[in-house]
């Protein structure tokens, strides 16, 4: 049989923009409740609550705001987290809400918005802790009026029925974090002054006077976090000392002694996974080219053996576990298959299928995913994914699409990932560069990225196009660049930096101006953004002379490929209006493009309807720009 490669039809862009059928799985603490995000056939997003005893099921609406995050609180209600973009003085933010959800009542309750001063218009308010002792209240934190009358982040303790809410500690305007014990009682808390650039940690056991206990120097963002708790009790946190590879420290809340948590010698640490029913770390998630995650405790272990001998060769994750661990909920994917959610009872074991987030998907071919690396032209590995179309011909000279990931401090994941497959399928090979500055490799290569705007980081994605030219695989005459946020940016500096190098090039909620996204987070800065101004500014630089030659806006005049720019209206990380000076620059300079406006939609692309006119601008556009796709 000879080889195949391509779809002769490839799936409709409906099916790769719709919003998961089923996402955000959680499980009650006694294991006989999940509650999850479920989209409905008219694209409504709700969140549904089963019983799985009696089959009883519930929901409630969204409505009009996007879903976060779903879980669940020790006496039973659901705790959904959900956001909307507000209009706060002269800008847009995005406003985040915590409501408590009674399966028996069918209840919603939206906690912690009234009775303060600054509730109702605050994206501080957040849920720190559920309190395994104090079933049907949780720990929250929501910037108010301190004692001293001062706008601060206080920490609360509040009733999910919403009929008590009380005052547990008053933070200060340097505030960002809180932890608690198990019985909800503050024994730290986190600091950042952003004028000072100092981060600082304020520990003290229950009812006893804080003290602060470790602070750390000229850091551009906030350098510590919480990461839990010891089974003993001690305060688990993670500080920016420059570990290479990373690691993870626990302070004592008595005595103040500082030890070694967990220490990784070969790859990145790049997250922990938490219990929140004990606050517990129990298992790290670690970063390279083919991440893993490592669960710390035995019966988490236990759990994933068995997952990963009922699917073998699938990448199983678990998501969400009752108090006793005995159930557990996974998500089951590969690069190619979307994820499916299943319920495992470890003493049966007995394996629930919950559902599927792509229905319309399955079984459908899709693109395969290699990853490797490649050198850059100083000598340096560079990671990088390469999804190719779907079939098991070989592919040599194709049309391509480079797609670099945004953050830039970010990565792309060997996941499932609908934006590359719905372009594999189209007949593309896709290659994603893991640039310096991305994270999962190593401190030494994300801080490479520091002040590389337009430089180093953009020499990195051009150097995957020659890669790939040279291996075969691309026709050099056919290479598009597509990307997103950053990723938009290093489209955009592509087409103005090296012109030559791309046949077509889209830019969804792109960068076009450095100096005035500076400008932006200055005029915006209040307590949340004045590190996001320490950020940037280190990161993409100061020099303005600098930033401006790196500023695509500013490049036009060098342009000579058609343009997409696809912005959302409402975006809060890279304001709409970086678009628009694009294409104005665009216009100006005589150079063919193209503006999208997204009407409602934010930076993470959050709505169908927003995301399938994206697909179908972007098919329509590669379409005749890059040609058609291998068939």
């Amino acid at each position: 049989m000879s080889p195949t490669f391509g779809l002769a039809k490839p799936p409709p862009a409906e099916a790769f923009a719709a919003t998961q059928k089923i996402t955000d799985v959680a499980i009650s603490a006694d294991g006989n409740r999940i509650a999850f995000a479920y989209s409905s056939d008219l694209g409504e997003t709700q969140v549904r609550v089963m019983d799985l005893s009696t089959r009883k099921a519930v929901g409630v609406s969204v409505g009009d705001k996007k879903l976060r995050d779903i879980t669940f609180e020790d006496g039973g209600d659901v705790l959904i987290t959900a956001s909307d973009t507000t209009q706060v003085d002269t800008f847009k933010d995005e406003m985040f809400r915590t409501f408590s959800f009674d399966f028996e009542t069918s209840t919603i309750r939206n906690l912690l918005a009234e009775g303060g001063v600054l509730r109702e218009y605050n994206y501080g308010v957040g849920l720190v802790s559920i309190l395994p002792d104090k079933p049907n209240r949780v720990m929250m934190v929501a910037y108010d009026l301190n004692n001293a009358d001062r706008v601060s982040l206080n920490l609360y303790e509040v009733a999910t029925n919403g009929t008590q809410t009380e005052i547990k500690a008053f933070g200060n305007p340097n505030t960002y974090d809180w932890m608690v014990d198990r019985a909800g009682n503050p024994i730290a808390r986190l600091d950042y002054d952003a004028s000072r650039k100092t981060t600082k940690m304020f520990v003290g056991a229950a009812d006893k006077q804080f003290e602060e206990v470790l602070s750390l120097d000229d850091n551009v963002t906030r350098a510590i976090g919480f990461r839990g708790l010891t089974r003993g009790g001690k305060i688990v946190f993670s500080q920016d000392t420059g570990s290479e590879l990373g690691e993870i420290h626990a302070i004592d809340p008595t005595t103040k002694a500082i030890t070694t948590f967990l220490r990784v010698e070969d790859v990145e640490l790049s997250y922990v996974v938490t219990d929140q029913w004990s606050s517990s770390v129990v298992g790290v998630v670690m970063g390279g080219l083919e991440p893993t995650t490592q669960m710390i405790s035995a019966d988490l272990q236990e759990a994933q053996a068995i997952l990963e001998n009922t699917f073998p060769g699938k990448i199983v994750s678990i998501v969400d576990f009752s108090r006793d661990r005995k159930s557990v909920v996974a998500r089951i994917e590969t690069t190619s298959i979307p994820p499916e959610y299943v319920l495992l009872r470890v003493d049966g074991p007995k394996l629930v299928r919950l559902g599927e987030a792509y229905p319309q998907l399955k079984d459908v071919p899709m693109g395969r995913l290699q990853a490797t690396s490649f050198k850059s032209r100083d000598g340096v590995d560079i990671p990088v994914y390469v999804t190719l179309p779907p079939g098991d011909g070989d592919i040599k000279n194709a049309p391509t699409i480079i797609f670099p990931h945004g953050g830039p401090q970010s990565r792309d994941w060997p996941r499932f990932d609908y934006w590359a497959q719905f372009m594999a399928t189209r007949g593309y090979v896709v290659i994603q560069p893991q640039f310096r500055g991305s994270t999962g490799f190593g401190r030494a290569f994300s801080d490479a990225g520091f002040r590389q705007w337009g430089k180093r980081m953009q020499d990195d994605v051009s150097d995957a196009v020659a890669w790939a030219v040279k291996e075969g695989l691309t026709d050099p005459a056919k290479v598009c660049i597509v990307g997103g946020s950053y990723g938009g940016y290093a489209a955009l500096a592509g087409a103005t930096l090296t012109p030559d190098l791309y046949r077509c090039v889209v830019s969804v909620a792109g960068v076009s101006d450095l100096p005035r996204l500076i400008e932006t987070e200055k005029n915006n800065a209040g307590r949340s953004r004045a590190a996001n101004v320490n950020y940037w500014t280190s990161h993409i630089g100061d020099n303005q002379s600098e930033l401006a030659a790196a500023s695509p806006r500013r490049l036009a005049t060098a342009v000579r490929a058609p343009i997409l720019l696809i912005h959302g209206k409402d975006d809060t990380v890279v304001r709409f209006e970086q678009s628009v000076m694009m294409a104005n620059a665009l216009k100006a300079a005589g150079k063919p493009h193209k503006l999208v406006e997204l009407s409602g939609e934010d930076h993470w692309l959050s709505r169908t309807e927003t995301r399938l006119q994206m697909l179908n601008e972007l098919e329509a556009f590669l379409r005749t720009h890059l040609g058609p796709g291998v068939k």
